[in-house]
């Protein structure tokens, strides 16, 4: 694995403890600079810090007059609006709950009751659920008319930075959502301790959901943090206009995307007839890279300039991401720095560095972390570790044990600090005779062939059975894969080999983070 050079110390970041001081930090510092911009009728939008500190402090005096420690309720598409009304609920000293945009009335009303939330904003989009969910409703839309009735007053309002603050869901990939409760220490000392590895320079994109930890506190609250512009996507169908508008350094995602860009870019090669031309460009490229020799700019340029010509790095986490796609765009300039997070650490627990990184691994821990690795298992202390899961009392000790947040993922440190992922806890396949099979390792593996698209690998009847939604040009060839599985089993032991493979005529139901939801596949 080759390490980019030698490691070097913690980028030199103002240490903040709650989010006040983040809205302060900024507005001090450069208030005329650009801190979010979105398309809004054809027009272009560009709000600066000081319109950011402005707005959410007015807006807290208006939900401070309003509500006294209640949960408010905030569902929508991502918007300006969402990330003022987040911060405000906050500092008005009420707890703001976050609910997944993709849920359908059933799911809201069930999250509602699960955080005793009885007060909902929600984007426009979203009347007919609320209709039929009948609770106290307010739209995003009108936040402004909040704001101006906001400064109408000026009460002093303190909050404690160690009381919950929001409520944020967990995705459910492996059973039901449990409410993770963070305090405003938990997501300041986050901001600090990721932003300490990983250094921004340029604008960003935001592509991801708020309603997930990563998809705002890391994409949106951290380029704050570092005094960046911030484009706000409002339709991924606009993902190449939003690039051309913003021209980022850097963008967050999920690996999902990393996939979409590399079949889009193949996809264009091969419409234009480049595809071998490509194939040679990459091939030249990593010779000269090895001498020492970096022509990326000018031999890709065109794909660069579909990023908006600035893209430097891609920060990748949610999911496993293979280590090709890693080393892939390397060759054509653009470097993926995987990460690692959670919720309930809110979220980033490691990150791989601007110039220190290993292909596989998810990177070193952030600072003022202390990871461990108790009986296989990832484990962390810090100041970014939840208070607990909401009224889940059982729940909340089962995972934090001396100190310790259990994350459920297993996993080693290397020799020079990295860390690696071997798979899921949960995930973990007991067979009758007592072994212990990582699904995970197996998935990686097959991955790697170009006939699978998706797979996930699961016991039946104490067997091994590799469920595979197959690239279109493979669809329903059982006797691809059958050799396939054969091929793979050649040299492994006999627990380990594949009994049967089952290929699906549709992918895998997944989270709005595009995880698959393997507790999902038993029901179907």
């Amino acid at each position: 694995m080759k390490v980019s050079n030698k490691n070097y110390d913690y980028y030199n970041v103002p240490k903040i403890c709650n989010l006040t001081e983040l809205i302060t930090l900024r507005y001090k510092s450069n208030p005329n600079d650009i801190a979010f911009s979105y398309t809004k009728n054809n027009e272009v939008i560009k709000k600066t810090f000081r319109n950011v500190y402005n707005d959410v402090n007015n807006l807290k005096q208006y939900f401070h007059k309003l509500y006294k420690n209640k949960h408010i309720a905030l569902v929508g598409n991502n918007s300006y609006e969402w990330i003022i009304t987040f911060l405000a609920i906050i500092l008005s000293g009420n707890v703001v709950v976050v609910l997944d945009k993709d849920l359908d009335s059933d799911g809201i009303k069930n999250l509602l009751k699960i955080s005793d939330t009885l007060v909902l904003y929600y984007s426009d989009s979203y009347l007919p659920f609320i209709k039929d969910i009948k609770i106290k409703s307010f739209k995003l839309e009108d936040t402004l008319e909040y704001i101006e009735i906001g400064k109408k007053y000026n009460e002093i309002i303190e909050t404690d930075e160690n009381r919950c603050a929001a409520i944020f869901f967990t995705s459910g990939t492996t059973g039901p959502n449990k409410g993770v409760m963070l305090s405003e220490k938990n997501i300041a000392s986050n901001i600090y301790g990721a932003s300490s590895l990983f250094e921004l320079s340029g604008s960003t994109v935001s592509l991801l959901p708020f309603h997930h930890a990563f998809g705002f506190i890391t994409a949106i609250l951290k380029p704050f943090y570092y005094g960046k512009e911030t484009y706000i996507n409002n339709s991924l169908k606009n993902i190449l206009k939003d690039f051309q508008c913003v021209k980022p350094e850097t963008i967050f995602v999920v690996p999902a995307f990393i996939e979409t860009f590399y079949k889009q870019i193949w996809r264009n090669a091969r419409k234009n007839k480049n595809e071998r031309k490509l194939k040679n460009a990459i091939k030249l490229s990593n010779c000269l890279l090895k001498i020492g020799i970096d022509k990326r700019r000018t031999l890709f340029k065109s794909i660069q300039d579909s990023f908006g010509g600035n893209i430097r790095y891609i920060i990748c986490g949610g999911a496993y991401l293979n280590p090709m796609y890693v080393k892939w765009f390397r060759s054509i300039g653009i470097e993926i720095l995987n990460g690692y997070g959670i919720t309930e650490c809110s979220p980033v627990v490691s990150v791989n560095r601007n110039h220190y990184y290993k292909d596989g691994s998810i990177g070193q821990k952030c600072r003022e972390f202390d990871v461990k690795i108790i009986d296989g298992e990832i484990c962390v202390k810090a100041d970014s570790v939840m208070l607990g899961y909401y009224n889940e009392k059982k729940e909340t000790e089962s995972v934090l044990i001396n100190g310790y947040f259990h994350t459920g993922d297993l996993g080693y440190f290397d020799e020079d600090g990295f860390i690696f992922i071997t798979g899921r806890k949960k995930n973990i396949i007991i067979l009758s005779n007592g072994e212990n099979i990582s699904p995970e390792v197996i998935e990686e593996e097959l991955l790697k062939d170009k006939g699978v698209n998706e797979v996930v690998v699961a016991e039946k009847n104490n067997m091994l059975v590799a469920y595979i939604y197959p690239n279109e040009e493979y669809m329903n060839d059982l006797d691809y894969f059958n050799n396939l599985i054969y091929k793979y089993n050649i040299n492994k032991p006999k627990n380990h080999q594949i009994s049967l493979v089952e290929l699906r005529d549709t992918e895998f139901i997944k989270n709005s983070n595009r995880k698959i939801l393997r507790n999902k596949i038993e029901e179907e």
